[in-house]
């Protein structure tokens, strides 16, 4: 009887652990920032992405260097495309007239670098792009 006592203590404490997993979340907030923080222009210093067709790729010349622009009055350029932009827990959403949504998690930041991961949806096209951002503050 005490060696089925054990056994049902031990499967209390395995559903209370895969219990207390299942509570995570797959959707993270990033760090905590505030909007002056992140005003100002900053510099693509590395960056890493895979998207919806199987594409990948590193450092790309077409990103790297490039200024993004985070304005007062909630708008954004990068790569010569305009945004709104709003900031809630950590998380930067850019999002355009185009239907286009940029999720940036902002997974480090002082004054001179965000370090940030992106999950982007291109609605009227279907095609997804997660990847990772080094900036600069410029």
């Amino acid at each position: 009887m005490k060696k089925l006592k054990n056994v049902w203590l031990f499967l209390s404490f395995i559903l209370m652990v895969a219990g207390m997993a299942s509570c995570s979340t797959d959707d993270p907030t990033g760090v905590d920032v505030s909007r002056d923080d992140i005003i100002g222009t900053w510099k693509v210093t590395a960056n890493d992405w895979t998207n919806s067709e199987g594409e990948s790729g590193r450092n790309d010349p077409e990103h790297m260097g490039k200024p993004l622009s985070v304005k007062n009055d909630g708008t954004a350029s990068f790569r010569g495309e305009s945004f709104n932009w709003t900031l809630n827990k950590g998380v930067l959403t850019l999002s355009d007239n185009r239907g286009r949504s940029i999720r940036v998690v902002i997974l480090s930041y002082t004054e001179e670098e965000i370090q940030a991961s992106y999950d982007c949806t291109f609605e009227s096209e279907m095609y997804t792009e997660e990847g990772n951002y080094t900036f600069k503050r410029v």
